[in-house]
């Protein structure tokens, strides 16, 4: 077994508020027993997703109790690392192996020296890619695989139209869309024009000078899928462009007083469902060389708090990692 050190660097947070006062580092965070079905993993990169710093804020809506000085949270969901131990019951895992996963709810905890996450949020991290790389995937990979593929049905020859095209989700839709033999429409502001198309984007729309409501054919689209820029289209111009009948939205936010549709096309409000199945998948596509992470920035464990202002900016081209450790 690996020498696993006592204590270790994390960020944590005691109280519910505002995120970039909450979260704390704390450079001798201790290790949380090991259950039969986890690994205990040395993180090397990690990956900030929006929901890291809203969980801070709307914790208290989500989450079924409240941290604690005494029990603190975590922050982070996206990480890549090595096997440094495993549980009584774990079959599929050994000391050494590099894996990428999404924590889930229970235990999450990324932007830290270590974690133990459970085998059924874990996958073998893809032999083409680096560490940061591999680190940008899974939230937002699993995110957009589920909405293209499990809830929009994405079948080739199909057109969607994704919303944010150059945003952390967007990025993997354009690129497993394209795997599927899906035609891809997107939005984007001017400056990532030329990044999504370097995706496979087959039509880009600036939103800057034009609406996606304006470019887009009636009835022409088979699938919307909206990574948090525009829900409320459900309830007006998404039931002109979609197909009748077979129209599908998928959003990742949720729609205020969704209407019945008048054109009988579907509506899902997705919230990602981590799994060692969609890591697997993702994993297969960026061996394939269909699956490449855009990353925005790096940043060194130190800089947490900078990460996490870019990411509420709402201005990152891609991923923003955080580079835990050097290999």
């Amino acid at each position: 077994m690996a020498t696993i050190p006592a204590t270790f660097k994390a960020y944590e947070y005691y109280k519910y508020g505002e995120p970039l006062e909450e979260i704390k580092f704390n450079a001798n965070a201790t290790h949380k027993p090991l259950q039969a079905d986890e690994l205990r993993v040395k993180i090397f990169s990690a990956a900030v997703n929006p929901v890291d710093y809203k969980l801070v804020t709307y914790g208290p809506h989500i989450l079924p109790h409240a941290p604690t000085a005494e029990n603190p949270f975590r922050v982070g969901f996206d990480m890549a690392g090595k096997v440094v131990e495993v549980g009584s019951d774990v079959k599929d895992y050994q000391v050494g192996d590099e894996i990428f996963a999404m924590a889930g709810f229970v235990n999450f905890g990324t932007f830290g020296e270590y974690i133990n996450i459970e085998t059924k949020f874990v996958a073998p991290k893809p032999s083409n890619m680096s560490w940061n790389e591999a680190a940008g995937v899974p939230l937002a990979g699993q995110t957009s695989w589920q909405a293209l593929v499990t809830y929009g049905k994405l079948q080739k020859g199909q057109r969607v139209l994704i919303l944010g095209g150059s945003s952390g989700t967007g990025v993997f839709a354009i690129q497993i869309a394209k795997a599927l033999g899906a035609e891809v429409i997107t939005t984007c502001s001017h400056r990532n024009v030329e990044l999504v198309k370097s995706l496979g984007a087959d039509q880009v729309i600036d939103y800057t000078k034009e609406k996606w409501s304006d470019v887009v054919a009636e009835h022409s689209v088979d699938l919307i899928y909206d990574c948090g820029y525009d829900a409320a289209s459900w309830n007006d111009v998404a039931q002109n462009k979609l197909k009748e009948k077979t129209g599908i939205f998928v959003t990742i936010l949720t729609v205020d007083k969704p209407i019945e549709s008048p054109i009988g096309a579907t509506l899902h409000q997705i919230v990602n469902a981590a799994c060692t199945e969609f890591l697997l998948e993702l994993k297969k596509l960026a061996e394939a060389g269909k699956l490449k992470t855009i990353i925005d920035s790096v940043h060194l464990l130190e800089d947490v708090p900078e990460a996490v202002k870019i990411c509420m900016s709402h201005r990152a081209r891609g991923k923003i990692i955080i580079e835990v450790a050097k290999e």
